[in-house]
Formats: structure tokens, C-alpha cells, sequence
């Protein structure tokens, strides 16, 4: 669950139909989540094969008992939460629906021009790795926007129409954070691979105060020691991520699979090493 210790001014209630981009309306619907002060709203946005929809669910709202509605109408789908990344994807029943395209790769230059769905643009400025000096599960897009922030949940395009990014919550007046598109195929890949949302584990340790990402333990019988990871090595790469701080690790270790062997290269002494960690499910 991404810390509610950095909440942010509360997102701007969501849409469901949207005028703009009339081609991908049928995409569009809105979310619902239980919240101590009533519903927690979400625009929501068909992905993959059309039958799944991607919304966000807030730090306060329950993500759990989210609704789909489409021009008010409830419809019957099953419910699949990151709680790290707070995406929610919902399963409809029946036909599918029609899907917005996902970005290739997501980065500072490649967000640099957005347009909203429903109007307007913005442009990414960085990243946010941590708040009041707490590293976030995540590292999350830095948007300004031209005119207010977009409802939470809300497509951000780039200028082929695919998605980069969907906005999370406002900032200030005119910005914002936004989850990667990444992140979003992360989750979907997982609700539509596996029928849920896991976790990858490695089993090593590092310091938040060290200014590079050094492995500080290893845990026994783990697939780091089983690649051979040892203290004291300096992570450069995992997956295809390349790391320049604590924060970056903890961004990519996010996306580590379950079963899914990833390329780790490393620092030992003067010498560079690459190896292949297997993740495990977390917690076994």
C-alpha cells in the first residue's frame, strides 16, 4: 500500500463519459470504492483484451469493494488489488469492451508531452521517489498540467494515444502525481496470467542511507544467494533497470515476476558480474 503518510489534496471526482477521443469512449467508465466519508470516485479505462478495466483506489478508500459503472449501471465483475500501487482491476462478464493501447516504455523524456483524456495536457517533470524522507514502495511520475489536475484514475496520453500514465493524485493547483503505464501492465499481466497480484522476492537487504544501492545482507537459501549475490555487492542493474540509488532498487524490484528469471548486474570490488535471480512468491 503506498504510505498515506504523503497524501495529497483529495483527487477531483471522476467522469464517466468522456467527450474527448470519442473513438475510445466504449474504454471509459468510472469507479467506485467504500470511504469513511462517503464513495471514493476513480475514472476507469479498459486495457488488454477489453475485459478489464483499470481504475485507482485511493489511501482511504477501501479498494476491495470497488464498483464498475457504466452510465450509472453497476456491471458484475470480480475485483483484483495491488495494494502497493493501489491499481484496481476489474473482470467483466460478457463481451469485451474496447481497450486503450499501453506505452512501450515509460520515462521523463517520453511523458514530456501529455494529453488528458478528457482534455487538456500536461508534461512530466521527474520522479517522486519519497516523501518527508520516506521511500515510496514505487517511484511515481512528477506531472504540471496546464490548467487543474484531472480526476484520479484518468488516462495520460502521449502523442500516439497510448496511455504513459493514469493520474493519481493532485499536488498543488496545476500538478500532480500519476502511476506509470508499467505499472499498470504489471498488474493486468498478473490478473490475466495468474487470476492475481504477486510479488517477487529475492531475499536481499540494503540501506536507505547509502548513496548507492549496496547489498548490506543476503539471505540464506534465497535466489539471491542462490545466484551468488554476496554482501557488499553493488546492484547496477536489475531487469533492465538500471540503478543509481536505494530508491531505484526499490522501484525495480517491484516488478521482479514470481518464476520469472531476471538479468542482475553488479559491482564486486572493481570488477562488474552479471547473474540471473530467479524471484520467489513472497513469503515462501
Amino acid at each position: 500500500m503506498i504510505c498515506s503518510s504523503w497524501r495529497c489534496p483529495a483527487a477531483l471526482v471522476a467522469i464517466c463519459c468522456i467527450s474527448a477521443f470519442v473513438e475510445a469512449a466504449e474504454a471509459i467508465c468510472a469507479a467506485s470504492f467504500p470511504g469513511s466519508n462517503g464513495e471514493v470516485q476513480s475514472v476507469a479505462f479498459g486495457v488488454g483484451d477489453g475485459r478489464h478495466y483499470v481504475a485507482v483506489a485511493l489511501p482511504e478508500a477501501q479498494a476491495e469493494g470497488g464498483k464498475l459503472r457504466d452510465n450509472g449501471r453497476v456491471l458484475p465483475s470480480e475485483v483484483f488489488v495491488d495494494p502497493v500501487s493501489r491499481i484496481v482491476v476489474f473482470r467483466v462478464a460478457g463481451p469485451p469492451g474496447q481497450a486503450l493501447p499501453m506505452a512501450a516504455k515509460v520515462s521523463v523524456e517520453s511523458a514530456a508531452k501529455l494529453q488528458i483524456l478528457n482534455g487538456g495536457a500536461g508534461r512530466a517533470t521527474g520522479w517522486l521517489k519519497q516523501v518527508n524522507g520516506k521511500m515510496l514502495p514505487l517511484s511515481l511520475l512528477k506531472i504540471d498540467y496546464a490548467a487543474s489536475p484531472p480526476p484520479t484514475g484518468t488516462p495520460l496520453l502521449d502523442a500516439g494515444g497510448a496511455v504513459v500514465a493514469i493520474a493519481y493524485q493532485a499536488s498543488a493547483a496545476k500538478s500532480g502525481y500519476a502511476i506509470p503505464a508499467d505499472v499498470v501492465k504489471r498488474v493486468v499481466e498478473d490478473v490475466q496470467g495468474a487470476g492475481k497480484v504477486s510479488r517477487g522476492w529475492i531475499g536481499v537487504k540494503l540501506l536507505p542511507q547509502t548513496s548507492a544501492p549496496q547489498v548490506t545482507q543476503v539471505q540464506d537459501g534465497s535466489p539471491s544467494a542462490l545466484a551468488g549475490i554476496q554482501k557488499g555487492d553493488v546492484l547496477l542493474n536489475v531487469g533492465a533497470r538500471p540503478l543509481a540509488d536505494y530508491a531505484d532498487a526499490v522501484n525495480a524490484f517491484y516488478f521482479l515476476r514470481p518464476g520469472v528469471a531476471a538479468p542482475v548486474k553488479l559491482k564486486r570490488g572493481e570488477k562488474e558480474i552479471s547473474v540471473s535471480v530467479t524471484p520467489v512468491e513472497r513469503g515462501e
